[in-house]
């Protein structure tokens, strides 16, 4: 017997988290913002990862542009975090705010990581472009390990 796709494809997005991301459109403000700021990120940094993997044309002027971008965001992500922000309509850990100096700090080292990417890809330098990128995604995952809610 073969299931019907319409049924099927409403519970797979049910049961896939895409209710969940539901929760984010009630999000306004400073909030809204950084939200915009860390999904722009993700996009740059997938961007990235497909020339990398080889999934899309190596364009190093893109990645330039996606390294200073994220810099330029990793500027701005303390200020986006006053305390008060953090609910439940927000997947940001209430840890940021007692660990204040490791989240900053974690900032410093997404925006310095990234100025590398952008150096890196202005040299040309595939495997330097590499390393780079693996550098600042570790420090991504180490923000989103420490004061991201699961």
């Amino acid at each position: 017997m073969k299931y019907p796709v319409v049924p099927a494809a409403l519970l797979f997005l049910l049961f896939s988290g895409f209710a969940g991301l539901n929760a984010h459109d009630g999000a306004t403000g400073i909030v809204k913002e950084r939200m915009v700021l860390m999904k722009d990120i993700g996009a740059g940094m997938k961007k990235v990862r497909d020339m990398i993997r080889g999934k899309a044309a190596f364009d190093a002027a893109a990645i330039v542009t996606v390294g200073d971008r994220i810099a330029a965001h990793g500027k701005k992500v303390p200020d986006l975090f006053p305390p008060g922000t953090v609910s439940d309509i927000t997947r940001a850990a209430p840890g940021i705010h007692r660990d204040w100096t490791g989240f900053t700090a974690l900032s410093d080292r997404m925006r310095l990581a990234a100025s590398d990417l952008a150096a890196a890809a202005r040299s040309g330098d595939r495997k330097a472009v590499g390393n780079a990128f693996r550098a600042l995604g570790k420090t991504c995952s180490a923000c989103h390990r420490d004061f991201r809610r699961k």
